[in-house]
């Protein structure tokens, strides 16, 4: 499954369109549904990719909504190069914007914010073995032929 159903922004296509490939009548529900989860975090692994390519990066934080999914965890964790741990905080999304806020004012790094703030629990997610260069290759393929711009 390719995700674009409102566009996407990375890369920047905000006219592109999603795309369901390669299905047959016997596709099961849970087929589908790993299809589609796969899709998203393909596409958050194509953003991930484009912050590595200006800076290394050494893990994988999972804070928002799609961390409280445990099938999306598992499909990050399986398609994922880096470890990935998950955030051991309520609003893991608000505290991030308020860390990075205190850093630009306070003309500090991320980290000492956080390591005066108490923050940075995180429990590891263990690593699943999971067919991470065929989706991620089907993914890249799919995205190519449908947006040859990406390629």
């Amino acid at each position: 499954m390719l995700p674009y159903f409102d566009g996407e922004r990375t890369p920047n296509l905000p006219k592109a369109t999603g795309l369901l490939a390669g299905l047959r009548s016997d596709v099961s529900r849970e087929q589908l549904a790993r299809a589609a989860v796969e899709g998203v975090v393909c596409g958050l692994l194509d953003a991930l990719d484009a912050l590595a390519a200006q800076a290394p990066l050494s893990a994988v934080r999972l804070v928002g909504g799609g961390a409280r999914s445990a099938a999306f965890r598992q499909v990050i964790v399986e398609l994922c190069d880096l470890p990935v741990s998950l955030a051991d905080a309520d609003e893991a999304v608000a505290t991030g914007a308020c860390v990075q806020a205190a850093a630009v004012a306070l003309d500090i790094s991320h980290a000492e914010v956080a390591q005066r703030w108490g923050l940075g629990d995180a429990a590891p997610l263990d690593a699943a073995n999971g067919d991470t260069a065929g989706v991620r290759a089907r993914y890249a393929e799919l995205r190519s032929a449908t947006h040859p711009s990406t390629s």
